[in-house]
């Protein structure tokens, strides 16, 4: 970007927000019609936001200090659902292309190799200043961010970040977003084979592999593979489920992917509220927000694992191009069946309960 592109954008932004107060960055970007990385490449210019050093697997040293700075609020989101959760990074392994994080409360799986531009943004508001490192795709499109709460060290957040700035970034240069992949027809799937593959599954882990090697979409494999593998249910079934659990208090783990993070949240849920078009998990540790008027189909999974001989449910939806909006899972522990209360509860909406 120019300067001088930099420039109007960052007064077409100061103008949205004088109009308008607080503004979404993503929103905002959207209707300027820029990639969300752009918008902060231009503010720049004021200083609000600073250029991360790092990219790719050289993010790696600046995560592994991030368990030093306390809690922090991560934040995972495809277009139609965002993940928030509160803790700090525990227990974090890394190999030659992803890292992961597994404690007690940020649970992350970390593909570096997607985070091609990072940011050290400092937003200002009248109640607050809120600080956070953000991170973003080849297309400009948010992959991962970490923000400083209420409990994080926040001069020890505020010096990783100064390390690991950039004293002189160069303009940055978006490539189009990854275009969705079209499935082949159904008639040259090989249904049985897919079922084979599928009941000689050692793990869930091994499904994305599978479906790779068959060269099958998978709401495509889903349709396919038949109602002892993928059953249907109505799109409604999310809103039920929650609903049905905050009520309950049984556990569930809830899954949300971005071009460059999965993030899980692993235990009960309690507040289940509407609001602005969105349904919404309002926890104090634990915020979920999704459009599910976007849901266009919505599964029951089922995965069996030949290594432990057990099954696992899986609750998945789906937008209207087929990419994978959330998926929901029972917690259950290492090497447990899963609880009869959640295949109850899921098999219910096979038979209406959630229409």
């Amino acid at each position: 970007m120019t300067r001088q592109s930099a420039e109007q954008l960052l007064a077409e932004l100061n103008r949205m927000k004088e109009e308008e107060g607080a503004v979404r960055a993503r929103s905002a970007a959207a209707v300027l019609g820029v990639p969300e990385a752009a918008l902060l490449e231009a503010r720049e210019l004021d200083g609000s936001v600073r250029r991360l050093s790092v990219s790719g697997m050289e993010v790696v040293p600046l995560i592994e200090r991030l368990p030093a700075v306390g809690d922090v609020l991560v934040l995972t989101r495809n277009e139609y659902c965002v993940h928030e959760k509160t803790g700090v990074f525990e227990n974090m392994r890394f190999n030659t292309h992803m890292g992961s994080a597994f404690g007690k409360e940020i649970d992350l799986r970390m593909f570096f190799t997607k985070w091609v531009t990072g940011f050290h943004v400092v937003d200002e508001s009248p109640k607050m200043t809120r600080h956070s490192l953000q991170f973003f795709d080849a297309s400009g499109t948010a992959a991962f961010k970490i923000y400083a709460v209420k409990g994080t060290d926040l001069g020890a957040f505020v010096a990783l970040a100064e390390e690991y700035t950039d004293p002189s970034p160069k303009p940055l240069v978006f490539s189009e977003p990854e275009a969705a992949k079209q499935d082949r027809p159904d008639a040259e799937i090989d249904v049985e084979d897919l079922r084979g593959r599928w009941s000689r599954l050692g793990n869930g882990h091994q499904f994305n592999r599978m479906l790779a090697e068959l060269g099958i979409g998978r709401l495509q494999a889903l349709r396919l593979a038949g109602q002892d593998f993928a059953r249907p249910v109505p799109v409604t079934s999310v809103e039920y489920m929650l609903n049905s659990v905050a009520g309950s208090g049984l556990p569930i783990m809830c899954f949300v992917r971005s071009p460059g993070c999965v993030q899980v949240h692993s235990g009960p849920v309690k507040t289940i509220k509407r609001a602005a078009g969105w349904l919404n998990i309002l926890d104090p540790r634990f915020n979920l927000h999704l459009r599910d008027d976007a849901i266009a189909a919505c599964y029951l999974v089922c995965k069996t694992s030949t290594e432990k001989g057990l099954n696992i449910t899986s609750l998945d939806s789906f937008d209207a191009d087929g990419n994978v909006i959330c998926q929901f899972f029972p917690v259950r522990e290492e090497g447990a069946e899963e609880p009869e209360a959640w295949l109850d509860l899921v098999n219910g909406f096979v038979t209406g309960e959630a229409a």
